[in-house]
This record gives structure tokens, sequence and C-alpha cells, in this order.
């Protein structure tokens, strides 16, 4: 009886320390495999940190590259104004230049015209007051129309009225002719060299011996002027 009782005791004490020993692995097996989950869980974290770091890298060097983008856009675009700059004043030099030469030809051009339009009027308005002289006198004041149609004149036909002179004072005082001329209009012909030929339409009023009574004819004439320097000279005279 005893030895039954220490048997079930043994037994009995056996079976505690293998419940005891299945416990212990047990938890043990417990802790394994909290730690590879433990291990898990912390390499995600390393992980997630990781590609945040990675991520504000990632977004610092952008920021970076986006600043020196920007950078490189104004320094293009800087340039870009300086040269539009440069280029404008040069075209506006350019056209400043242009404009300039054009005002100083057309300043020239329109100082010839006048000064043009000025002798033409010059070489007008001798040959009028000429053809007055000529085609005015009296026989009782010879000298004074001989005076006239010298005055103002080439060497040359100043010679040809001295030639008639004599001649013409006889018959003009033989005849008592009186007249008196009148200009009716003239046009002006430049034929070059500071010449011109001025057509003159005039009308002459005489009377004389064998015509007590006025009368007036037309004359149309042509007288040559030339301009040298400041002096005006008709160098020719006559009918047209």
């Amino acid at each position: 009886m005893s030895e039954e009782k220490s048997l079930a005791t043994a037994k009995e004490t056996t079976k505690a320390e293998e419940q005891e020993q299945d416990t212990v692995e047990a938890k043990g097996g417990e802790q394994d495999t909290r730690q590879p989950a433990d291990a898990a869980e912390t390499g995600k974290v390393s992980g997630a940190a990781s590609r945040s770091s990675g991520d504000v890298g990632d977004s610092s060097g952008g920021k970076r590259l986006s600043a020196a983008g920007a950078k490189a856009s104004l320094s293009d675009a800087s340039r870009r104004v300086t040269y539009l700059l440069v280029a404008l004043v040069i075209v506006l030099i350019a056209t400043a230049g242009v404009l300039a030469y054009q005002w100083r030809s057309s300043a020239s051009d329109l100082s010839t015209l006048r000064q043009q339009n000025a002798d033409r009027a010059h070489a007008a308005e001798l040959a009028k007051d000429y053809t007055l002289r000529s085609l005015t006198y009296d026989y009782n004041n010879l000298p004074a129309f001989f005076d006239g149609v010298q005055r103002d004149t080439s060497e040359a036909l100043r010679k040809r009225y001295a030639d008639v002179h004599d001649t013409l004072a006889k018959i003009m005082t033989e005849a008592h002719v009186v007249a008196t001329g009148q200009v009716v209009a003239t046009a002006v012909e430049p034929t070059g060299n500071n010449q011109y030929t001025v057509t003159v339409f005039a009308t002459q009023r005489t009377q004389n011996i064998q015509q007590p009574e006025p009368a007036t004819t037309p004359n149309l004439l042509s007288v040559t002027v030339a301009g040298t320097g400041n002096s005006w000279q008709v160098t020719d005279y006559g009918p047209k």
C-alpha cells in the first residue's frame, strides 16, 4: 500500500514537471513569435522613416532644382530683354540717322528749289524791265533811251546799240517818234550755266508824223539773261 502511494506520488510529480516544461516552452514560443513580429514592425517603421527621409531629400533636391531653373529662366529672360533693348537702340539710331540724312537732303533740295525760283524770278524781272526800256522812247530825249537799252547788258549788246546809235537817232528824230511799252506776260526757260531765255509778250503804243493818232501793236520778244554771281545781265534781245 505504501509503495502504491509512492508510485502515484512520483507520477504526479513527473506529470507536473512535464506540464511546467510545456508551459515554459509555450512561453518561449510566444516570445519567439513576438520577436519576428517586432522585427517586422521595426523594419516597417525603419522603411517608412527611410522613405520619409528620401521623400524629404527628394523634395529638398526638387526645390533646389526648381530654384536653379527659375534663376536660369530669369537670367535668360534678362539677356533677351538686354538684346532687345540693344537692338531697339540700334534701330532708333539708324532711323535717326536716316531721318537726319533725309532731312538734310530735303532741306538742301528745298534750298536749291528756292534758289532756282528766285533766279527765275530775277531773270523774268530783268527781262521785263529791259523790254519796257527798249519799247519806250521819245525823240525829244534820245539819250535816256540809249542809256536805258545799254544798262545791265553784256558788252556785245552794248556794242550793237553803239554801232546803230547815230542811224537810229536820226530816224527817230526825223519821224518825231514817241512810243510807250507795256509788258503783258513773261515765260522763263532755264538753258543751263545760269542762263535763262525769257519770252516776253508786250504791246507798244506808237505815234509819229505819218501816224499822229497813237496805235498799239503786239510784240513777242526773246530776252536772254545770264547770272554771274550777284550780277545779272541781258546778253541778247530781239523779236522771237
